[in-house]
């Protein structure tokens, strides 16, 4: 049975916070939603994995120098 939990509760040793979503037996989150700790809930849907988008190389800037009169040979 999946529970959404309304008030801090222990289950099993651990605690659970508000608001999430957790599954129990039957009998615990009956209990549980009898004592207005819990809410019923739906059975949560897996989160899809990020895609990991390749990182973007930057390129060497292109040289746009000329050649100058001292570098040229003069007749």
């Amino acid at each position: 049975m999946w529970i959404e939990i309304t008030h801090s509760v222990m289950l099993n040793g651990e605690p659970a916070k508000v608001g999430s979503i957790v599954e129990v037996d039957k009998s615990t989150g009956m209990l549980l939603i009898g004592m207005g700790r819990a809410a019923n809930a739906a059975k949560p849907e897996p989160k899809p994995e990020p895609v990991e988008v390749p990182a973007i190389q930057p390129t060497k800037p292109v040289s746009r120098r000329g050649r100058t009169s001292s570098s040229t040979p003069k007749d």
